[in-house]
């Protein structure tokens, strides 16, 4: 059996039109020969795990963590998803309203709310024989048709979403390159 082998850098780019630095790690020279490496802080203040290991053993830093309540069968089995290769990023924007003031220049800007936070996940489906993964497709068609709540666990959302990480998925773009034996993905929730 031939080995398969992905630049994930490159692939990501190509598909979601630009470069993510997650799969490029910059890494600083230890200097003098007595020095010990910086140990590595494993476990964000909150909980979440910094790294975790994907299919083949290859270890990734800011693992995303999906879990839910399969609203499909009766009894609600509670499932947990590790989305492989996740490149997330969490967007807000603040409602500010401009009034302008009568015989004067300029305006009063007031704060009306801070809007809900829109999180992104990007990145890839990977089959670990170069085949199609039809297994991790499924899991994803299966999270993004519950009817319910799913809680995220990552580092970066424990920060941003403070009470229970509860978010629905409103939006999936699956792209699906079956001849490479791999598919991406993106999802949105808001």
């Amino acid at each position: 059996m031939s080995e398969l082998s992905f630049d994930l850098s490159l692939l990501f780019q190509q598909t979601f039109g630009y470069r993510s630095q997650a799969f490029e790690p910059q890494f600083r020279e230890v200097s003098g020969n007595n020095q010990k490496l910086p140990s590595t802080t494993r476990h964000g203040a909150h909980g979440s795990d910094y790294y975790a290991n994907d299919l083949m053993a290859n270890e990734y830093y800011l693992p995303v963590k999906i879990s839910f309540s399969d609203s499909a069968t009766e009894n609600g089995d509670a499932h947990e998803w590790q989305l492989p290769h996740p490149v997330i990023s969490i967007t807000s924007k603040k409602t500010i309203i401009e009034t302008p003031l009568t015989e004067r220049r300029g305006t009063v800007k007031e704060l009306i709310n801070i809007q809900d936070y829109e999180i992104i996940i990007k990145g890839f489906i990977i089959g670990s024989k170069n085949e199609f993964p039809e297994q991790e497709v499924t899991m994803l068609r299966t999270v993004y048709e519950q009817n319910a709540a799913l809680s995220i666990k990552c580092p970066l959302t424990d920060i941003f979403l403070l009470r229970p990480d509860r978010k629905g998925s409103d939006q999936v773009d699956q792209r699906v390159e079956i001849s490479s034996g791999y598919g991406s993905k993106e999802c949105a929730a808001i």
